[in-house]
């Protein structure tokens, strides 16, 4: 069983878990890792800067989209990256 690990849910990284979690079997498992809660829509922040839009309308929680597809979500930033020993430390 594989444990695939995407750091950072952005406009490339919340794509590249839901397209890992259709093409992997059941019996690998997706964890998404994000700093934060939830996801913000960057491109339209010229659109809230000028009153166009408001936050609400370009953010959303992050964790019931990817459970409900069977993903799992950790907020918290990642510190380190150990490439060699296969691990991630996490801030406390």
């Amino acid at each position: 069983m594989a444990h695939v690990v995407v750091l950072g849910a952005g406009t490339g990284g919340m794509p590249c878990a839901y397209e890992l979690r259709a093409e992997l079997g059941r019996e690998h498992e997706v964890t998404m890792i994000n700093e934060r809660e939830y996801f913000q829509f960057v491109p339209s922040n010229p659109w809230l800067a000028v009153g166009w839009r408001d936050r609400s309308h370009i953010t959303f929680d992050i964790r019931p989209h990817l459970e409900r597809k069977g993903i799992n979500f950790i907020a918290k930033r990642v510190d380190k990256i150990d490439a060699e020993g296969n691990k991630l430390e996490l801030d406390i």
